[in-house]
C-alpha cells in the first residue's frame, strides 16, 4: 500500500510539474507575442511620424572635467525646401529652453552638438529599509534622491516651420548620470534598520575591466550636524577578492540613534574619494 501511494504521489507531482511547465510556456508566448506587438505598432508609429528616432551619442572617454559633447541626429521627412529645423534643449528642472538651428545632411538628416554637463563619478544608488519612526526621514531622502536625478537630464524637441506652419516634435527626457560611470563604475548601498540596530552593505558594480575598484569605505555616523565617529566598512571575503568587475562590503549590528544621518566615504584604486549620505 505504500509503495502503490508512493507511486500516486511521484504521479501527481509529475503532472504539477507538466502543468507548471506548460503555464510557463504559455506566458513566455504571450510574453514574447506582446513585445513583438509593440514594436511592431512603434514601428508603425515611427514610419507615420514626421520626425525619425532622435539618436544621442556620447563619447564618454572623452568626458574631462564634468564636460562633454552629446550629437543629436535625427531624419525629417517629407522637408519643404525653405523649412527652418531647430532643436531646443534644456537641462533638469530649468524652464527655459536653448535653441539651436540644425545642420542638414543628405536625404533630410538633421545633427547637432550640444556641450552637456556630467557628474564624473560613480552612480551611487541607494535602498533603505527604515523603520516606521524614521518615516519622515526617508521621505526626505527619496525627495532628494528625486531632485539630484532630475539635475542630471536633459529634456528635448525639434520644431520644423516654413511659411506660416510650424511642427513640434514631443518632448525626450534622457538621463546623463550614467555617463559619467565609465572609470567609476556603479556603487549600490543597502542601509537596513532593525529595532535597535542596523546593517549596511556596499557593492562596487565595475562597468568594464579598465574601471578604478573602491580600496576602502567608511561609515560616518552624525546626530543632525555633530559627527559622533566613523567605522570602516569591511570588504567580503567569501566573495572572490580576484573578481575585477564587483566587490562587497558589510557593517553589520551597529547601533541606532535619534537624529541619526550616515555617510558613506568610498576610496577608489587611483586614489579618488566620494560621499554620498545614505540615511
Amino acid at each position: 500500500m505504500n509503495f502503490k501511494l508512493f507511486s500516486k504521489m511521484d504521479q501527481l507531482e509529475n503532472q504539477l510539474n507538466n502543468v507548471s511547465y506548460v503555464q510557463q510556456d504559455i506566458i513566455s508566448n504571450v510574453n514574447g507575442q506582446t513585445g513583438h506587438i509593440e514594436n511592431v505598432l512603434n514601428g508603425i508609429k515611427e514610419e507615420q511620424s514626421w520626425i525619425s528616432r532622435i539618436n544621442m551619442d556620447v563619447n564618454t572617454y572623452e568626458i574631462e572635467d564634468g564636460q562633454a559633447e552629446a550629437t543629436f541626429e535625427w531624419q525629417v521627412k517629407e522637408l519643404q525646401s525653405d523649412s527652418e529645423v531647430v532643436f531646443h534643449y534644456a537641462y533638469g528642472d530649468r524652464e527655459d529652453f536653448t535653441t539651436i538651428p540644425a545642420e542638414e545632411g543628405q536625404q533630410g538628416l538633421f545633427q547637432v552638438k550640444v556641450p552637456v554637463e556630467v557628474d564624473v563619478g560613480p552612480q551611487w544608488e541607494v535602498v533603505r529599509n527604515p523603520s516606521s519612526h524614521n518615516e519622515m526621514s526617508k521621505k526626505e531622502m527619496e525627495e532628494k534622491m528625486e531632485e539630484e536625478h532630475r539635475q542630471n537630464t536633459i529634456e528635448y524637441y525639434v520644431t520644423v516651420s516654413y511659411g506660416d506652419m510650424v511642427k513640434s516634435g514631443e518632448i525626450h527626457t534622457e538621463n546623463l548620470e550614467h555617463l559619467g560611470t565609465n572609470n567609476y563604475g556603479i556603487l549600490q548601498t543597502d542601509v537596513h534598520m532593525y529595532d535597535r540596530k542596523f546593517d549596511v552593505t556596499l557593492m562596487n558594480h565595475n562597468v568594464n575591466a579598465s574601471s578604478f575598484v573602491v580600496e576602502e569605505a567608511y561609515l560616518f555616523k552624525y546626530e543632525d550636524e555633530r559627527l559622533l565617529g566613523k567605522e570602516k566598512i569591511k570588504i567580503d571575503e567569501q566573495y572572490d577578492p580576484s573578481d575585477e568587475m564587483m566587490r562587497f562590503f558589510h557593517l553589520n549590528q551597529v547601533d541606532q540613534y535619534e537624529d541619526m544621518r550616515l555617510v558613506i566615504k568610498v576610496v577608489y584604486s587611483n586614489g579618488g574619494t566620494f560621499e554620498k549620505e545614505v540615511y
